[in-house]
């Protein structure tokens, strides 16, 4: 683990909100870190919900994603590493909290805070804005095995920055009717980036349906959606459906995660599925470890 080795970046995108990209990354950066991986976050959403789960305040922050882009900082010191109360099973900012036993360690982070909601504007003047966190991470990306890429609903300035920056992307997608044309913009924007040389071997991973309903209506969209996605756009959807539940909205407004704050549920099992099912297709050096965890789950299923 410890060799000098690029690591696997992996950005979860939607131009659509509360999709979960935010609950899907913050929980599979915490799996992989779990396993003794080298992993780094970076929340690429002005809003902060990502910085907020890994237990800091955005507003108390006083370097962010945004100042990397603008320049004025390099990436190595805007990196906050993260922790977990033993107790609560909550991430906590060391800064504001009383000392804890002990304490977790999380996967660093790169927060943000409001301030980047002006990249759009500030940004584009830039000759080579399409890639200032590809450049950014290079002299830092050999500390890693993973990178999660946590994005905004648009694809302005720090979504293409993402597209660009990674080498998989993730497309969490609540089953509708209307889905399929949805994802028209993104995918012409992962092409663009592909033809313009900005990222020429950027795949798409798979879609993971999200916020999945228990009623035959829901299922049959989803079969639906499978196959449209496979034969009008050529891509795969994941096996594993993450079910629609307040578990996960419980475990975020208590700075955690379901495979932290409820490790036995469905809901982290499916999580576990689910990223066995990525590294799958973009591998890297977790593949082995999951699966192994995938096949004790099996296991213990059939006991």
């Amino acid at each position: 683990m410890s060799q000098k080795k690029e690591p696997i970046i992996l950005a979860a995108v939607n131009e659509k909100g509360g999709v979960t990209k935010t609950t899907s990354t913050a929980n599979l950066a915490v799996m992989l870190a779990r396993l003794g991986f080298r992993v780094l976050a970076i929340d690429g959403d002005p809003q902060g919900h990502l910085t907020f789960t890994f237990g800091y305040e955005r507003n108390m922050l006083e370097h962010t994603l945004y100042d990397v882009l603008l320049g004025s900082k390099p990436l190595k010191d805007v990196i906050l590493p993260t922790f977990v109360d033993p107790k609560s099973l909550a991430f906590f900012d060391p800064d504001l909290t009383e000392e804890t036993d002990q304490p977790i360690s999380g996967p660093d982070l790169i927060p943000i805070n409001m301030k980047a909601s002006a990249a759009d504007g500030e940004l584009r003047g830039k000759l080579t804005w399409p890639t200032l966190l590809k450049k950014a991470l290079k002299p830092v990306q050999a500390n890693y095995d993973y990178i999660l890429i946590d994005t905004n609903p648009s694809l302005g300035v720090l979504t293409v920055n993402a597209l660009c920056a990674a080498q998989a992307i993730i497309i969490p997608l609540i089953p509708e009717v209307l889905s399929v044309q949805g994802l028209g913009d993104l995918l012409q924007v992962i092409q663009q980036a592909r033809d313009d040389a900005l990222n020429p071997t950027l795949k798409v991973a798979g879609v993971v349906f999200t916020k999945v309903q228990r009623y035959k209506g829901h299922q049959d969209i989803i079969d639906t959606l499978r196959g449209d996605l496979a034969k009008e756009l050529n891509i795969s959807c994941f096996q594993t459906e993450l079910k629609q539940s307040a578990t996960f909205t419980r475990a975020a407004n208590q700075r955690s995660v379901v495979v932290l704050s409820d490790p036995y549920s469905e809901h982290a099992k499916d999580y576990w599925r689910l990223l066995a099912e990525i590294l799958a297709v973009i591998k890297g050096p977790a593949y082995e470890a999951v699966q192994r965890v995938v096949q004790a789950i099996a296991a213990d299923e059939h006991k």
